[in-house]
């Protein structure tokens, strides 16, 4: 009886001794893999002027921003602010913007700045370029130091100009008339309207990415500022109000991501003391 006794004990060191060796070669042969991105998003606003884009729940600084001359307003709507958001809920860093022209009369220009994207004092420590591809009609702005996390916003200033040899054109657009239409002026619907992009990338292994994109639609503008744009000036006599204008781009990860190697870990091990679990019962049994 004691001889068997020993035969058992001997028999179930070994079943376990097998079990943790298979378990760390496992463990060896894992490849070091991290969660995919899941769910990205960004909210994109242009608006006339950096203040109100920096506090767009203040009807004072709006009204303040509101009383400028006929000749600045046309100024700041050729050359808008764009505010980039990344949304809370994103399990990524957001580090690249794009945004086409729309209509393909005009480009994207640094003539004025001597740069494709101006970065806005509100958002100034944010590591911001900007370049531009497809003749000027696709605006690329990077955004440096691993992008914009989670909640966090960027905002900076576009030029448009006309493109070369095209004729009839007011030479500052308003960018109600490029980057979109205002009440669907020209009739065409959003077929010659901007569309909007992002790049996410995760902070821990930048080859892993995702793309949220994103059309400006033909915005309904009402009061005054419908009426004044291009060519049209206001008089001195009349105030506009301002406007910010909206999109935003969402996108869902469908590619299940690898076990990672804790994950195999922790399977492993159940797998190895359940065996051990078995054949002690069986054992016993015996």
């Amino acid at each position: 009886m004691l001889h068997k006794r020993r035969f058992a004990r001997e028999l179930f060191r070994r079943v376990g001794v097998a079990s943790l060796v298979a378990v760390a070669a496992m463990l060896v042969a894992a490849p070091v893999t991290h969660a995919a991105i899941m769910e990205v998003g960004f909210q994109v606003n242009i608006a006339s002027k950096e203040a109100v884009l920096e506090n767009p729940n203040d009807s004072a600084v709006r009204m303040f921003a509101a009383w400028d001359s006929p000749y600045q307003r046309i100024a700041d709507r050729n050359m808008p602010f764009v505010e980039v958001r990344n949304l809370g809920g994103s399990t990524a860093n957001l580090t690249e913007f794009r945004m086409t022209i729309g209509d393909t009369n005009f480009n994207f220009s640094n003539e004025f700045f001597g740069s494709f994207a101006l970065l806005g004092d509100s958002t100034a420590g944010v590591d911001l370029s900007g370049a531009i591809t497809s003749s000027g009609d696709e605006l690329v702005v990077t955004l440096g130091n691993g992008g914009l996390a989670p909640g966090e916003v960027v905002r900076f200033r576009i030029d448009l100009a006309v493109d070369a040899g095209v004729s009839g054109m007011f030479p500052h657009p308003d960018f109600r008339t490029v980057l979109f239409d205002m009440n669907d002026m020209d009739g065409n619907g959003i077929s010659d309207n901007a569309s909007v992009s992002a790049l996410f990338t995760d902070p821990d292994d930048s080859s892993m990415t995702l793309v949220a994109t994103s059309e400006l639609i033909d915005f309904s503008v009402n009061g005054p500022q419908a009426q004044y744009f291009n060519q049209f000036i206001r008089p001195y006599s009349v105030m506009e109000g301002i406007d910010t204008f909206s999109a935003q781009g969402l996108a869902q990860n469908s590619v299940v991501p690898e076990p990672s190697t804790a994950g195999l870990a922790v399977g492993g091990l159940m797998m190895a003391f359940a065996a051990v679990r078995r054949r002690r019962f069986r054992i016993g049994a015996a």
